[in-house]
């Protein structure tokens, strides 16, 4: 074999043994894309491979091969099965102790009414506790539900032919009732310039609030609770690093925002400049230790769970109809680049959290994030990809905060380039492991989806991934165990509606099988017991 021959096979066997160990990474351990969003997926290439010399290349073959011996080891020696092993496991069921002590009382009534009480967690479940014979009985809760992500700019829309806003979202929310859903997730702001909430630091638009409002005062009549995000990762508008260039003690931007990101549009980085990359991702990091940015976002939680509805007259921190805050939409700190920014995020949701929980000690509180695993994790093998690792999160770590009450997973086959059936089974199964041996906290499934080029050409290849969602939602309920429920990515009222690879419709057979997948769940909780409980 010639020398180039030989390079060329080392080449392809370094690339398969990354499969085994988590992905392609840059010889020099930093990533040469940058971000991962609903929207923009990375590329991998294999370039920094291509520029390696011969010794370069030998050297990180050995290293990958001593990494993925090493993982695989540590795996069998803990008992626990490698990735692709994951889709044979069958789940064990668990007995409750409120069913093991004699105290459960059957409730067979869970047909959809106005939301009247709050969702708490207890012993690792999600239950509605309802007191109304001054006995507290909690009945287990699961989340069936949907991304609409910006539908809190719906109802300011005044007119569009025959529709105005407001009887859009009224209309979206008696389907979603009708169908058998239970949670809406949204953001607590617009990603869209025009339709702004807060408008400056400590400046908000009324109409922006009273939409919001619109939204819970809504939901609440047709049985639909609402998680909402403080704050978006990826967007300008009403995102991260908004509220950095707001803020008094942040450094001046010396690289201006692209008019993409201000019009609302996706961080594109195609064509730019290392050393532009590098200056982005170290100003975004400054979101976590920046004090001003963390006045700003502080007072607008502050604004928002304080409050008074002005539809229904709710204190929205007095309001059950909001099931959970997200601190965040996906958080980024980027620790390939950045020193310590693991620390700081953790910090961050350490702080914030406890922040959140003063503020509004009635609901629940949880980060919103995709659910990677640091490299110091003994998880880490079962992140999708290689810069999975580098962005700062550590799902168990971050979850562990006693103000944090469920964790939360994204799943992205499309994105992370893992479209496998049996990645998306072993990357739910490895974390609902940890969050019930380790956090002893509920999972939720919070954004999953399929992205499709055409109806015709890939319908059936996202119902299959709808389907395996469910089934695995379904068998942890049946079984309980600590999925308690999905969201999926994503559905919007028909009025903002601009079709794109992963939305889908009220018309389209993938909606048929939510709807089905919805009456199941609501037969399952219909069986669950109601049990006496002090939370």
């Amino acid at each position: 074999m010639t020398r180039s021959g030989a390079w060329v096979l080392a080449l392809v066997v370094v690339q398969a043994i990354a499969c085994g160990v988590g992905g392609q990474e840059d010889l020099s351990g930093r990533p040469t894309d940058l971000e991962a969003t609903e929207t923009s997926p990375n590329d991998l290439s294999f370039e920094t491979l291509m520029s390696a010399s011969d010794e370069e290349l030998m050297a990180e073959l050995e290293r990958r091969k001593a990494e993925l011996a090493r993982k695989t080891s540590e795996q069998l020696l803990d008992g626990d099965a490698p990735p692709e092993i994951e889709e044979s496991v069958v789940l064990e069921e668990i007995v409750p102790a409120y069913a093991q002590n004699g105290t459960c009382f059957r409730d067979n009534d869970a047909s959809p009414g106005p939301v009247k009480d709050f969702v708490r967690v207890y012993d690792g479940e999600f239950v509605v506790v309802s007191n109304t014979s001054g006995v507290a009985m909690c009945k287990p809760f699961f989340l069936t539900g949907w991304n609409s992500w910006d539908v809190t700019r719906v109802p300011r829309i005044q007119s569009y032919r025959s529709m105005n806003g407001q009887r859009a979202l009224t209309q979206q929310l008696q389907t979603a009732s009708q169908s058998g859903l239970n949670v809406l997730r949204a953001w607590a702001h617009t990603i869209d310039p025009s339709y702004p909430v807060m408008k400056a630091p400590g400046e908000y638009d009324e109409e922006g609030l009273k939409a919001i409002d619109y939204l819970l005062s809504e939901a609440s009549k047709y049985g639909i609770r609402v998680v909402l995000s403080f704050v978006d990762n990826w967007k300008y508008p009403g995102g991260v690093d908004q509220m950095l260039d707001w803020s008094a003690t942040a450094p001046e931007r010396e690289i201006p925002v692209p008019g993409s990101l201000l019009g609302g549009g996706d961080y594109n980085q195609d064509n730019l400049e290392q050393e532009v990359k590098e200056y982005i991702v170290r100003r975004h990091s400054l979101f976590y230790t920046d004090e001003g940015a963390r006045d700003i976002y502080r007072d607008y939680v502050r604004t928002l769970v304080n409050r008074k509805n002005a539809y229904n007259g709710r204190v929205y921190k007095e309001d059950p109809t909001i099931l959970a805050w997200n601190l965040i939409n996906e958080p980024r700190c980027e620790s390939w680049l950045v020193e310590d920014c693991e620390e700081k995020l953790q910090a961050w949701i350490e702080s914030e959290s406890a922040y959140v929980k003063e503020q509004d000690p009635n609901h629940l509180v949880t980060v919103g994030e995709e659910g990677f695993w640091s490299a110091a994790s003994p998880n880490e093998y079962a992140n999708p990809t290689w810069w999975a690792k580098g962005m700062g999160q550590d799902f168990k770590l971050n979850h562990m905060p006693k103000d944090i009450d469920f964790a939360t997973i994204h799943i992205w086959p499309d994105t992370w380039e893992r479209p496998e059936e049996s990645f998306q089974r072993s990357w739910i199964l490895t974390h609902m492991r940890e969050a019930e041996e380790e956090l002893g906290k509920p999972l939720v499934l919070e954004e999953f989806g399929k992205s499709i080029k055409s109806y015709e050409d890939g319908i059936e290849a996202r119902n299959q991934v709808y389907r395996s969602a469910h089934e695995l939602v379904e068998e942890s309920v049946r079984k309980n165990r600590g999925l308690k429920g999905s969201c999926f990515w994503n559905w919007e009222t028909d009025l903002i509606r601009s079709p794109g690879s992963y939305e889908i419709n009220n018309g389209d057979s993938t909606f048929e099988l939510v709807k089905e997948h919805a009456r199941r769940m609501n037969e399952m909780s219909a069986q669950k017991c109601s049990f006496r409980c002090e939370v």
